[in-house]
């Protein structure tokens, strides 16, 4: 059994690369310093927790997947051709898209918590570790990204003449 959860654990170390890849293109194409701002924070907490994977396989004497590291990589980069054909910048498919495929991947990491902390009571290595405040920490992270998910659909999705209807109905609303 501890088998298939060091390959589960190696599968979501495999997604943590691909993410952080992802994570740096949008930081080299934000416009925005307070954007940039944030996902270099994102960055930096998608790599402390694909470190704290690897030390709870080391915890339990096992050890993380080269292969599947690279594979995470290489998977990634060939999802972000597509996104680059899209166009990364803000007001652009592929940046909504990203923003999308990080949404997801942060609530795949909360479930991964989830479950660990499930199994935790059965593996004495990892006491001591609070899964709930790394689902706590992934939640975060996940409705921080999808709010900037939202705003790209809405730049992104939709043509300049509605766009252009949108902002002046807020800007109506506003003076109401």
């Amino acid at each position: 059994m501890d088998a298939e959860l060091q390959r589960y654990i190696n599968d979501h170390l495999a997604g943590a690369s691909g993410a952080i890849d992802l994570i740096r293109s949008l930081v080299e194409t934000s416009e925005e310093p307070e954007e940039s701002h944030f996902f270099r924070e994102l960055e930096i907490k998608v790599e402390r927790d694909r470190d704290l994977l690897k030390g709870l396989l080391e915890k339990m004497g096992r050890s993380s997947s080269t292969l599947l590291e690279i594979a995470g990589n290489l998977s990634s980069k060939a999802g972000r051709l597509k996104l680059m054909w899209e166009g990364l910048k803000p007001g652009e498919l592929g940046r909504f898209e990203a923003m999308e495929m990080l949404a997801i991947g942060i609530q795949g990491k909360r479930l991964l918590w989830v479950m660990l902390g499930e199994l935790a009571p059965w593996i004495p290595e990892w006491e001591g570790i609070v899964f709930s405040d790394l689902e706590l920490d992934a939640i975060s992270q996940r409705d921080a990204v999808e709010a900037r998910r939202i705003e790209s659909g809405l730049d992104g999705l939709l043509d300049v003449e509605r766009g252009a209807r949108k902002g002046r109905i807020q800007s109506r609303m506003e003076t109401l």
